[in-house]
């Protein structure tokens, strides 16, 4: 049973497993059965479907032996007999099914689990989003777009994660199926490319999204955010040119530090300052618009971007969630650091990037010749 394109759909976030199953492709969350009026006790020994199911399949695959999978599924029917509205252990179900599945009427038999899961517990995001891996991998690509298409509604980035989970199971321009004709989930969707490295086809589907909404203020940020980190100051003062009028919101806070950036290139220093500080109150110190705000100023206030991409480094490592992102102020300050001749400063902070990045290729090139070895 060769399956390279193995992966169970689950109705829960996925997370990487230590097991055989790992190996053969399948990502199974473990998910505890959620607590129904079938008894209390239930409710204290949760069922751990995914792990029975992840187990039952590398097992499967591993000794060509249909009968873990069989003996997983009868214990999954079980569990479902006792609690039909458990969505996550009948979405895992149904997932099961789909990857041992060898003919078209186990695929259909394995769809309409899947879409019972949805139909009994329709406002679960995570059973919509494995049903509708499922539907796709049982060859009803059709039925998982329109269920995905639905997503977007109330779960934009969600149902975009998992139009790119259905994307190897859909045929060409089909994929437009699964996509309202909508600014949010045009949005979502290039966001959703852009952290799969697909940086043209983001792209696209963003000027795409500002030609159709020229005011969407939310793909307006985000067409700004990929100019400026990419440097391409004349996009960026197109997209965002001095003169353009913003609302003063927390949601715009971040499009007014963009425009401190074109401001300060147009010789706007008092203008830029004053969007810059506009920009930092409105986010109220959020690190990613301090960062902003400092690279709209460092040109010709490098003391203030000094003082902002400090305050947000300190803001990043406060947080273990959120430190793996304070490198990125790392290399701002260091290279701050070596502009002024701060020789000291500059090598303490590179070597602090080598010890996250030990790789590093600047943070090398910069400690040696600033040791001289």
């Amino acid at each position: 049973m060769e399956r390279p394109e193995l992966k169970l759909a689950t109705a829960a976030r996925e997370q990487p497993r230590g097991s055989a199953a790992t190996a053969l492709g399948a990502t199974v969350l473990a998910a505890a059965a959620l607590a129904t009026g079938f008894g209390a006790d239930t409710a204290r020994r949760p069922f751990e479907s995914a792990p029975l199911a992840e187990s039952a399949l590398a097992r499967t695959i591993a000794a060509n032996d249909p009968r873990p999978a069989d003996d997983a599924q009868e214990r999954l029917r079980a569990r479902l007999r006792r609690t039909p509205l458990d969505g996550a252990t009948r979405t895992i179900a149904a997932s099961l099914a789909a990857e041992t599945a060898t003919t078209d009427a186990q695929r259909g038999a394995a769809a309409s689990q899947a879409q019972a899961a949805v139909r009994l517990t329709p406002a679960d995001v995570g059973v919509a989003r494995g049903a509708a891996r499922v539907l796709a991998r049982c060859g009803r690509s059709d039925l998982a777009l329109r269920q995905i298409a639905q997503m977007f509604g109330y779960a934009p980035a969600v149902a975009a994660a998992t139009l790119a989970d259905v994307e190897p199971f859909v045929d060409g321009d089909r994929l437009e199926n699964g996509l309202p004709t909508e600014a949010s989930a045009w949005l979502a969707w290039s966001v959703t490319l852009r952290r799969a490295g697909r940086d043209a086809d983001a792209d696209a589907r963003l000027a795409l999204l500002l030609d159709r909404w020229p005011g969407d203020l939310a793909a307006l940020s985000a067409a700004a955010s990929a100019a400026a980190s990419r440097n391409r100051i004349d996009e960026l003062r197109r997209l965002v040119p001095p003169a353009l009028e913003l609302p003063a919101t927390p949601e715009t806070a971040a499009l007014h530090a963009f425009r401190a950036r074109t401001k300060a290139a147009a010789g706007d220093r008092a203008g830029a300052r004053a969007d810059a500080v506009l920009a930092i109150t409105l986010s109220r110190d959020d690190p990613w618009v301090l960062t902003l705000a400092g690279d709209a100023l460092v040109e010709n206030e490098p003391s203030v971007a000094r003082d902002y991409w400090t305050r947000a480094l300190y803001r990043l490592l406060a947080s273990p969630e959120s430190r793996a992102s304070a490198i990125w102020l790392r290399y701002r300050l260091a290279r701050l650091d070596d502009r002024e001749g701060r020789a000291g400063d500059a090598l303490r902070a590179w070597r602090s990037i080598l010890n996250e990045r030990p790789d590093d290729r600047e943070a090398k090139r910069r400690v040696a010749e600033l040791t001289g070895q």
